[in-house]
This record gives structure tokens, sequence and C-alpha cells, in this order.
């Protein structure tokens, strides 16, 4: 190895970190956009709270098979680059379909199309990221990348859509949604190396994994674990995101734009805890972070629901519980990545997607809706609370897989560094 191998390689690093966090941002910005523009689309497209649980639903049943299906043959094909390039392309298309909607049911079409193009972008961007981070760097990295999602699918994307769709139409928020996306998709062509998953990541030596190993994605109780958090997480967010903004609306009687102010603060809070929360977890451990702000998070929703106050002090608040983001890479990629063989990441990850996807952002959106419409509005809020409620609880049956935290740990019982398979 030469000299200057080591830096091309760190190089390389921050590249490839920068490029997933774009590319998994504008992923979560596209998906998450349509719940703030529900007070717009709703009376045009004359949509209940039932049909609007649907519409978030269809998504995640959409996404979640398709993030395990291409997960899986992208692991045994070692071929991540391919999939990734031309799934991007795919929901770039399905975000502009969105805009053409004219009724319910060519909504769930484009929003079904959307979601299995989507899917599998979560875990090839983190599995990019996992092969060509140090070890050092990678609970940061991963967090790094998917603190993406708070920045552009929480702040940027609700203070977008909304002054568009004020000024212009709804319909143009998603026509230019779909432009990053193939911006993306261009760069990655260009300049993406397939990511090694096997063998040497400095030297780019592939090795293809054996598909009578695929039964290892299975083979750690942290996975199994994790697709249960991941049902609470994903209860979390899609009943808080989706129904938040039409509540304050309709119940506190806030502005459209002004709620926008409040999720952005939100996601201001959840892009600084994304960043914040892995970087802990790499020194403190993954399991007590998961525990600590597994609780905090169930207070965001209800402070929303009970606190009737003005937009201001609400987006403070917001700002300072949106811890759920936070802890969100830490059980979602990077536990995961430490679990189980590098070979079978992606895997993995897709499982417990697949898993909270089905329950969590399936059938959760879709009770709350109904909730809302029949019960109360304020329902899909205390849903959203039980969801990180659960997340604190199951926690506590999480195996440590902290590089750091194990050899300290080691060290302080006298014995061998012992280190999580991946």
């Amino acid at each position: 190895m030469t000299d200057s191998t080591p830096l091309r390689f760190r190089r390389y690093e921050n590249f490839i970190v920068i490029a997933m966090f774009f590319t998994y941002g504008f992923v979560m910005m596209d998906r998450l956009s349509i719940t703030f523009l529900f007070p717009f689309m709703a009376p045009e497209l004359k949509l209940t709270n039932t049909e609007i649980g649907l519409s978030v639903s269809i998504l995640s049943i959409c996404w979640a098979i398709s993030s395990w299906v291409f997960s899986s043959l992208s692991d045994l094909m070692n071929a991540k680059k391919k999939f990734l390039t031309f799934i991007i392309l795919v929901f770039s298309l399905a975000s502009f379909s969105t805009g053409l909607a004219a009724t319910f049911g060519v909504l769930m079409l484009a929003r079904g199309l959307m979601g299995a193009a989507e899917g599998p972008v979560v875990t090839l961007a983190q599995a990019a990221v996992i092969a060509d981070s140090s070890q050092r760097r990678r609970g940061f990295n991963m967090g790094f990348v998917q603190s993406s999602t708070a920045l552009l699918g929480s702040v940027v994307a609700p203070l977008a859509v909304v002054a568009i769709a004020e000024s212009l139409n709804w319909r143009y928020s998603f026509y230019l949604l779909a432009l990053p996306g193939v911006i993306i998709a261009l760069i990655l062509m260009r300049y993406m190396k397939e990511p090694v998953m096997i063998g040497s990541a400095v030297d780019h030596v592939h090795v293809k994994p054996k598909l009578s190993d695929y039964k290892q994605a299975f083979a750690h109780r942290n996975i199994w674990l994790g697709m249960i958090i991941s049902v609470g997480f994903m209860g979390w967010l899609f009943a808080f995101t989706t129904f938040a903004p039409t509540f304050l609306v309709e119940v506190d009687k806030i502005s459209p734009g002004k709620v926008s102010l409040v999720m952005s603060a939100m996601g201001l809070g959840s892009f600084i805890w994304g960043l914040v929360l892995p970087y802990l977890s790499d020194r403190l451990g993954r399991k007590p972070i998961m525990i600590t702000f597994g609780l905090l998070a169930s207070l965001a929703p209800i402070v929303l629901a009970e606190v009737h106050a003005t937009a201001g002090v609400l987006a403070v608040l917001a700002f300072f519980l949106a811890v759920a983001q936070g802890y969100a890479p830490v059980f979602m990629a990077i536990i995961p990545a430490e679990s189980v063989p590098r070979a079978f990441v992606a895997t993995a990850m897709s499982l417990i997607v697949l898993v909270g996807e089905l329950f969590g952002g399936t059938l959760v959106p879709t009770i709350a809706g109904s909730l809302a419409d029949h019960v109360s509005p304020v329902a899909p809020l205390w849903m959203a609370a039980a969801g990180s409620f659960l997340v604190f609880l199951v926690s506590f049956g999480l195996k440590e897989t902290s590089p750091m935290k194990l050899q300290r740990t080691a060290a302080k019982n006298g014995l061998e560094d012992v280190l999580p398979t991946g």
C-alpha cells in the first residue's frame, strides 16, 4: 500500500458520505413532502382522513417489500451501484406523477410506485457508507447520512413545498421535487464505485457472497428486536408527521404557513439530534442511547396534542423534543451493520425496514386516520407517543455493539477485545 492510498480512501469516504447524504435526503424529501401538502390537496381531491392515511400506507407497503427484495438481490449480486442509480431515476418519475393525480385512485397508484422505487435507497445508501467508512467514523458517518431525513425532509421540505403551493399550486411542488433525483443519479453514475462488502475496501477487491450464507442476516437477536423497534419508530414517525400539520390547522387554527415553521423547527432539531446521538452512541453505547431517547421522543406528540400555544412556542418545544430521528440511524443502520456479516448488511437493514413499514408505516396511519375521523383528531398523536414508548421498552433487550464501548468493557474486565461480526 502506498502512502497516497489512505489519503485517496479518505477522500472517497468523504465523497460517498456527502453523496449518500443528498441521495437519502432527497428520497425522504419526496416521501414526507406530501404530509405538508395534504392541507392543500385534501380539499381539491376531496380526501378524508382515512384516505390520507391510506395514501401514506400504500407507499409504506410498497417501500417495505421492495426494500427487502432489492436489498437482498443487491447483496447476492454485489451490484449496489446499478440498483441505486436505476431506482433513483424511477422515484424521480414517481414524484412527478404524484403532481398529476386528479383522483384518489391515481394518487394511490403514484404513491405505490414511489414506495417501490424508494424502498431500497435507504439500505443501499447506508451499505455504501459502511463499505467505505473507517471504523472510528462509522457511527458518525451513518448518522450524518440519515440526518438528511431531518434537514431536507423536515426542514427544507415544509418551507419549500408549502411556499410553492401557496404561490403556484401544490402540483408544482411534486414536479420540482423530481429534478434533484435526476441530478444525483447522474453524479453517482459518473463517480461512485461499487461498494465492497467482502474483501478490501481500500483496494476494491470484490468477493460475491454465497446464497447458502443468506440466513446469517437473520442470525442475531438485534435484528429481531430491531424489527419490533422499527414498528414503534415508524408508527411514531408516520402517525405524527402525517396528522400533526392537519391537527394544528384544523384544531389549533394555525395557518398552513405557520404550521410549516413549526414542522421545520422540529426538522432542524431532528437534524441536530441526528448528528449528536450516533456520535454519542459511539462513546456511550448504542443501547443506552436507544433507551433514554426512545422514552424522551414519546413527549413530542403529547406536547403538540395538549399544549395549545402559539406557533412560536410550539416551534421551540418541537425543536428540543425532536429526538426520535436521532436514534433512528442507531437501530436502523448502525446496530445491524455491527451485528451481522458485512456481506448481508443491506439485507439485515431491509428486514428491519420491512417489518417497520408493514406494521408501523402501513397499519398505524390507516388506523390513526380512521380514529381521527370517528373518535378524535388527537388520537393519531397519542398513537405516535405509544410508538416511541414501545421503542423504549424493547431497547432494554438489545445487545451492545459499539466497538469503543466493547473495548472499554473488555479492558476493564481484563479480556480480549471481542467485537461484533459486522
